[in-house]
């Protein structure tokens, strides 16, 4: 149950220019608890590929933050780890995943696992590379478009989150994806609660819990910047403001704007 970032600018910029040294900070700061690594999925400035970075260590602070996301870009992912049900940080589990040039990031837990591979063909699971509820949820949504069909639009992509939501009801899906042609976000938070048992367990005061670590937990809220930036967040940042996505959607997101269809 992690912490998820993302902009889309309307030229390449560099983070703190695009989310602003507030956001870096706040969000820099969530890394204490969500401290079972982190993970970057960008837009190469030069080439338009996407590219990704990440490590297994808790990010320390937001000047290291800003170290990871050096690169200017004009769409960018940002994740913090908080691994479900404790297992050790592994490099092949950090996200955003690239597969293909498509980068993809998760918050929530989709359990059994075995349940998520049983959608995937045989052929489809030996392509995995970690251990992940997450990884095999991302085999699903790549795989969902029929023979010949750009994956990359929305009513694709919403159907292959529709085919996990049919097996799993309850279940966060809430995702962010980000491709050389844009950034779509899944805003499909199901029934999840926020993990405080899990939070307990790993030693944190309860009463002391970063902003959105409650009942708004796996809300997903917009908002464009005085620069022009469209940003996405979880929540741990100051939202006051911003604009909660509808639910059990997918969204196409611009720097001009979102515009999403129902799963």
């Amino acid at each position: 149950m992690s912490r998820m970032l993302s902009y889309v600018a309307p030229e390449p910029m560099m983070a703190p220019a695009a989310l602003g040294e507030e956001i870096i900070a706040e969000f820099a700061a969530l890394a204490h608890l969500h401290a079972d690594g982190w993970g970057t999925s960008w837009l190469d400035a030069d080439t338009g590929a996407v590219r990704t970075a990440g490590g297994t260590e808790a990010l320390d602070g937001p000047e290291q933050l800003k170290a990871v996301l050096s690169a200017p870009s004009s769409a960018r992912l940002v994740y913090l780890r908080f691994a479900s049900g404790g297992a050790l940080p592994a490099l092949e589990d950090i996200q955003p995943f690239l597969r293909g040039g498509i980068a993809f990031q998760h918050n929530g837990v989709i359990t059994p696992r075995e349940d998520a591979l049983a959608l995937l063909t045989e052929v489809e699971r030996a392509e995995l590379r970690g251990a992940t509820d997450s990884e095999a949820y991302f085999a699903v949504v790549r795989h969902a478009q029929p023979d010949g069909a750009a994956w990359r639009e929305t009513t694709v992509i919403a159907r292959g989150v529709a085919r996990v939501r049919s097996r799993f009801p309850g279940a966060c899906l809430n995702a962010m994806i980000l491709t050389g042609s844009g950034l779509h976000v899944v805003h499909a938070a199901g029934t999840a609660k926020v993990p405080l048992a899990a939070f307990a367990g790993r030693g944190a005061d309860l009463e002391a819990l970063p902003p959105g670590h409650d009942a708004d937990y796996n809300t997903l809220r917009t908002t464009t910047n005085p620069s022009g930036v469209r940003i996405v967040a979880t929540t741990g940042v100051d939202q006051r403001g911003w604009t909660r996505l509808a639910d059990e959607s997918v969204f196409l997101v611009t720097a001009d704007g979102v515009a999403g269809v129902r799963l």
